[in-house]
């Protein structure tokens, strides 16, 4: 108990480079609003946010807090991205193949659309 007590004494808030507010030239961590959410190969550009949790240490409530919130913004994107990305997909699934109606049916599409624009026939009298 007397441990746990003062490593929670011990943990510090984060700091402005960690926030992203004042980028420190130098330090070789990055700071967290500028994590894209990647390991990338080496611990040490990893936030240090990140590297605690690593490490298994407690994270601050402030920390908790803004890694939290950097997930929820990269989620975000991500689903941004992909519903991007279906938009296109299908807007060029629509164009292809109206492209193929237009090239290869073309003759089906000229009878369908003379026969909308033609007047009905006149009922025998």
């Amino acid at each position: 108990m007397h441990s746990a007590l003062r490593a929670a004494c011990l943990r510090m808030a984060m700091d402005r480079h960690e926030k992203g507010l004042e980028k420190v030239p130098g330090r070789p961590d990055l700071p967290l609003p500028e994590w894209q959410g990647g390991y990338g190969g080496d611990a040490q550009r990893l936030p240090k946010v990140v590297q605690k949790l690593l490490h298994a240490r407690i994270l601050t409530a402030e920390e908790k807090a803004e890694l939290l919130w950097r997930l929820f913004e990269l989620d975000q994107r991500e689903r941004a991205r992909k519903a991007r990305s279906q938009r296109i997909l299908v807007a060029v699934a629509l164009l292809l193949a109206g492209a193929w109606v237009a090239i290869y049916q073309w003759r089906w599409v000229a009878d369908r659309v003379m026969a909308w624009l033609s007047p009905p026939a006149a009922p025998p009298a």
